[in-house]
């Protein structure tokens, strides 16, 4: 495939963190022009930005350029291919102080989160040792994988662990193989557990603002997965890009529209600040969705085959099962804090939720 690049001329008004941000916009549509990002420079001194593209003609690149720097003066040039290798190890060959400095989130990579979950109503209903080989099976698939995809966790617990990579395609493989061999390590209590993968994408490092949306957004995909992997339209269409020949199989992974996004987003949003409240019901949904009934009802059993109610009761079972691992008040109180009527109701749907009355579940806790 031919390779060009594409140089744009800017004023030099322009900010580098600007040029940055338009540089990996750039990566989240390319595929649409079948187009491939291989590496991007900044000229301080004479603010001009560098692009090199492997695309099928030039007419690719240009629809590109118009669709994200339209206003931008560029000359698109085709390269020789001969050229390349030894253009791009004379780059690798650059000590730091000869490199262009351009902004510090231009040379930060690209982070993809992952999240994943061990879920299961009946999982306490099993014997302490099968509990304790799932715990080995999952931590042996996490180191396994997650080094071999070269992903970085950051996180684990016995049921659950988050991860980053630094590229879409090595998290997509590595939640598919992981999805793929969980099943058979269990094989008795198969149809009893199921593995919950969320996948979203951030452009900067670990602790500023957008990395901790998109691994907030990721934890949520996970949550509501069931027993799919849920990634945003996003990271799937970067994992296309990066891998344009590879086509995903079966029915393992689903992506989520950005629109779906916004209807999660606004839906944990509101759970996260109103679930203590004894009187929320699904109807208060509506206004702060901006949706009807009918269609918070539909969209919910499409993306977490919940119903509103049934939804609003897991969530904070949930809540009250972090509030029981992390020991912040006794059942009754957690009960009441939960928004539940009584703490008899409670122990019931707990009980019903995750196959263990919640004093059992502290026993648990104490000898975990």
């Amino acid at each position: 495939m031919p390779y060009f690049i594409d140089s744009h001329e800017l004023n030099g008004d322009t900010p580098a963190e600007i040029i940055a941000q338009k540089h990996l916009q750039d990566l989240k549509i390319q595929y649409r022009y079948n187009c491939r990002k291989l590496g991007y420079w900044f000229d301080e001194l004479r603010k001009i930005a560098f692009c090199l593209f492997e695309a099928p003609n030039r007419s690719c690149v240009e629809q590109l350029h118009e669709e994200e720097h339209a206003k931008v003066p560029n000359r698109i040039i085709e390269v020789d291919s001969r050229i390349i290798d030894f253009f791009l190890k004379q780059i690798e060959l650059q000590t730091e102080a000869e490199r262009v400095e351009i902004s510090n989130i231009a040379s930060q990579p690209l982070t993809t989160i992952m999240a994943l979950s061990i879920d299961s109503n009946e999982l306490y209903s099993l014997k302490i040792n099968e509990r304790h080989e799932i715990q080995r099976k999952f931590k042996r698939l996490l180191i396994q994988y997650g080094d071999y995809f070269k992903g970085t966790i950051t996180k684990r617990d016995h049921y659950a662990a988050h991860l980053t990579f630094i590229s879409a395609s090595d998290a997509v493989n590595c939640a598919l193989k992981m999805h793929k061999e969980f099943t058979p390590l269990i094989k008795n209590i198969q149809d009893k557990l199921f593995l919950k993968v969320g996948i979203s994408g951030s452009f900067l490092s670990n602790g500023n603002t957008e990395f901790q949306q998109a691994l907030k957004l990721a934890k949520r995909l996970c949550y509501i997965s069931m027993s799919k992997i849920l990634v945003t339209l996003e990271v799937r269409n970067m994992f296309q890009s990066e891998s344009m020949k590879v086509v995903i199989k079966g029915d393992r992974i689903k992506s989520v529209s950005p629109d779906d996004v916004r209807f999660i987003t606004l839906l944990m949003d509101y759970m996260e600040d109103n679930w203590k409240n004894h009187d929320l019901q699904a109807s208060m949904l509506e206004h702060h969705l901006g949706c009807s009934k009918s269609q918070i009802y539909r969209r919910m059993k499409m993306l977490m085959n919940q119903s509103p109610n049934t939804f609003i009761k897991t969530y904070r079972l949930n809540r009250a099962k972090q509030l029981l691992r992390n020991k912040s008040g006794n059942i009754s109180e957690i009960a009441f804090d939960t928004g539940f009527s009584s703490p008899s109701y409670f122990s019931k749907c707990f009980q019903k939720e995750f196959g263990i009355k919640p004093s059992f579940y502290q026993l648990e806790l104490e000898n975990v």
